[in-house]
């Protein structure tokens, strides 16, 4: 069959299989042919040589898979007068009979001139509307590729160093960009480098002889690459400003149509990389301080302000660290400002080394810099952090034959302990930069309005607390034991509670330490001995109330008395009331401790010994004071069940109690397993979640005049 290398003037379409055997075609393509014998044994590829057997079975998955038509442009050209024409081809599916074929639609293209004029147009409005010079470079590549789809594109920039900058290259494996990328432009630097260098096209027909790519064809060759053509890419002022290459996967030069194509490309990418360079000279002049190249102040605060956004979302924490050189304007005044100037560029440099990656670092002004980092740091790892940072700074810089040594400061700030202000949080580093210079050199001081805020916040509840105890707000919850072979009730554990007129309920780990560090524990001690001595006299006569004391609280000289007086007051046998210590009672003003407790004990108060297991001095404590209960800490009833080691201390710690006479109580239990290996282990209360919870008043005499036989049992039921 005749090929068809004339010009095509008139559309046709033609009907194809999943083979690429022609099953039908138009009186166009007739006329252009000459014979109908010949299309009815065609195949695509006889009429579109560029559709071969592999191009041809990769668009018919590509349309079988998809109701959208396939639409590509070709370069024909006529071999015996050399015109070159783009045509347009548009591939969809049909279904005849049930049977798929593709309909194959060709018609002349638009004049190149036209379509390259579009393209013009759709490339400045991206650069009008502000798309990355990558992602606008990428589409360029596209574009042209499409126009001539035997032709792979590549973008390539020249940095200030003369080394190549790998831009767009779509169709080209990443590694071969990547190899590329930072090459040196010269004499013998593929093409690309080579007209970079020359800055003059560079026309390399055969890739596997030519000697430019002697350092590179290995790269090329694998790929199928065995030409490549480049253009320089100059700026209106006459400088390189990178290469605008065609790779071809047989060796040849460009058509005329692809030269066309080129030259439109290359004015394109030239007014996009003129246009890049003028946007980063603006950015540069707007967010850079000239002499160190470093972020300044305003860009400082517009990446802080994203800092901080982004710490709200990830809850970690952000350091600002406000650097302040030492009389620096003495170097200025002595030495002259280029010998200052030369020294801040040192500093910048050595900062860049120190910060770490993802660090943030701006040159605020003068002789003030700063840094921001993020993570899930601690106090003590900032400050070793701004010891480095000194440390850097003070290494020796020869200036004029002398070795020239600057201190500095630096004021930290935190988010979001201090402020989640950007202005603020620079203004409390530097306050604390400022006056950490007033008193000393080469040192670092945290902002401290945290710690004031603190304290006023202390302050506040203080006095808050004092006003509670008089105006009623605390109270007493109940939190039962029971003996853990019949559930029966024994004593409930009287727990302080506070209702705070404004801020609702306060939890006791909050305000118990201020009361403690106050005194006020002991007039609110005393309190809850009254109250528990009060309420518990009006419980059944079996039932016995526990009341936890400070250590605090024996620095009163009136604590017996106190005591004492609850029990005579309110009629509560001793034998009802139990008085709960942790060992830190017995490690302050021990033997004074001991004589209260004594008095206590005759009284016939029981004494029980909270948090058995975790001190240091346990079991010598058992020994010198008799106990009449050890309170199981929850931390070994928690583990009991998965830890041998915990079931084998409870065990230990249950028989030393029996053997000296003491009744032991489990707490914190919370679960039936846990309950069943307590009461196995010989426990003889137990008292947690399992039970019951800390109860009102109210509730807890609910479950306790309950008529069910076991306590558990009636708090289930309600």
């Amino acid at each position: 069959m005749r090929q068809h290398e004339e010009q095509l003037e008139q559309a046709f379409v033609v009907l194809a299989d999943e083979r690429g055997a022609v099953q039908g075609w138009t009186a166009a393509l007739s006329a252009r042919v000459g014979r109908e014998a010949d299309l009815s044994r065609a195949l695509v590829t006889d009429i579109l040589p560029e559709f071969d057997a592999v191009r041809w079975a990769e668009i018919w998955t590509e349309i079988s898979e998809s109701d959208a038509c396939l639409s590509l442009s070709l370069c024909r050209t006529n071999s015996a007068s050399g015109t070159v024409q783009l045509v347009d081809v548009e591939i969809c599916k049909l279904f005849i009979q049930g049977r798929m074929l593709a309909k194959i639609d060709v018609r002349p293209a638009a004049g190149v001139n036209a379509k390259l004029a579009l393209l013009q147009q759709e490339m400045l409005e991206a650069m009008a509307s502000g798309v990355p010079l990558r992602q606008l470079m990428e589409t360029l590549c596209r574009r042209a590729e499409a126009f001539a789809p035997s032709v792979i594109c590549s973008v390539l920039g020249v940095d200030d160093e003369g080394r190549l900058q790998h831009l767009a290259s779509p169709s080209l494996p990443t590694q071969y960009a990547r190899a590329i990328d930072g090459a040196k432009i010269g004499p013998k630097t593929g093409s690309c480098g080579t007209a970079a260098y020359r800055g003059q096209p560079v026309e390399v027909t055969d890739i596997a002889n030519d000697p430019l790519w002697e350092d590179y064809r290995n790269l090329a060759l694998p790929l199928g690459l065995r030409a490549c053509w480049s253009s320089p890419i100059i700026s209106s002022s006459g400088v390189v400003l990178g290469a605008f290459a065609f790779y071809f996967k047989e060796p040849r030069g460009p058509s005329i149509v692809e030269r066309q194509i080129v030259a439109a490309c290359v004015n394109l990418c030239s007014i996009a990389l003129e246009h890049e360079q003028a946007r980063q000279n603006i950015y540069q002049l707007a967010f850079r301080d000239p002499l160190t190249k470093l972020e300044n102040r305003i860009r400082f605060q517009q990446r802080l302000e994203e800092a901080l956004r982004l710490i709200k979302e990830t809850k970690q924490r952000l350091a600002v660290y406000y650097i302040g050189l030492d009389r620096f304007h003495l170097i200025n005044d002595t030495l002259g400002h280029a010998q200052g100037d030369g020294l801040l560029r040192v500093i910048a440099d050595r900062l860049g080394d120190v910060k770490k990656h993802g660090d943030i670092l701006a040159r605020i002004g003068g002789d003030e810099f700063a840094i921001v980092q993020i993570g899930n740091f601690k106090e003590q790892d900032i400050a070793k952090f701004a010891r480095r940072i000194l440390e850097t700074i003070e290494q020796p810089h020869p200036v004029e034959g002398q070795q020239l040594v600057v201190q500095a400061g630096i004021g930290i700030a935190l988010a979001p302990d201090d402020t989640a202000s950007a202005d603020e949080l620079t203004k409390h580093a530097a306050s604390a930069l400022h006056r950490m210079k007033g008193r000393s050199r080469g040192l670092y001081q945290f902002y401290e309005k945290e710690l004031d805020l603190r304290m006023r916040k202390r302050r506040k509840l203080e006095i808050d607390m004092r006003e509670a105890l008089e105006a009623g707000e605390f109270e007493l919850h109940y939190q039962p034991i029971v003996a853990a072979d019949d559930m029966k009730l024994m004593r409930a554990e009287a727990l302080l509670r506070w209702h705070h007129r404004e801020r609702g309920t306060i939890e006791p780990a909050e305000f118990i330490p201020i009361a403690e560090e106050t005194g006020l524990i002991i007039p609110l001690g005393a309190w809850v001995i009254e109250e528990a001595c009060a309420t518990a006299a009006k419980w059944p006569a079996d039932v016995g109330v526990a009341v936890n004391l400070s250590p605090v609280q024996f620095d009163s000289p009136d604590l017996f008395r106190t005591i004492a007086n609850a029990l005579s007051k309110h009629g509560l046998p001793a034998s009802r009331l139990q008085i709960e210590i942790t060992e830190s009672v017995l490690l302050r003003d021990s033997s004074v401790n001991m004589a209260v407790l004594d008095e206590i004990s005759d009284l016939g108060v029981s004494i029980a010994l909270d948090d058995f297991g975790t001190g240091y001095s346990s079991l010598s404590y058992l020994q010198r004071f008799p106990f009449d209960c050890i309170k199981i800490d929850r931390s070994f009833v928690q583990n009991i069940c998965s830890s041998r080691e915990a079931l084998k201390i409870v065990r230990s710690m249950v028989m030393l109690a029996h053997s000296l006479g003491l009744r032991v109580t489990g707490e914190g239990v919370e679960t039936d397993a846990q309950f069943a290996a307590m009461r196995g282990e010989g426990c003889d209360d137990v008292q947690g979640l399992y039970v019951a919870g800390p109860l009102p008043l109210r509730l807890f005499q609910r479950m306790m005049d309950a008529t069910q036989p076991s306590f558990r049992q009636a708090t289930s039921a309600s």
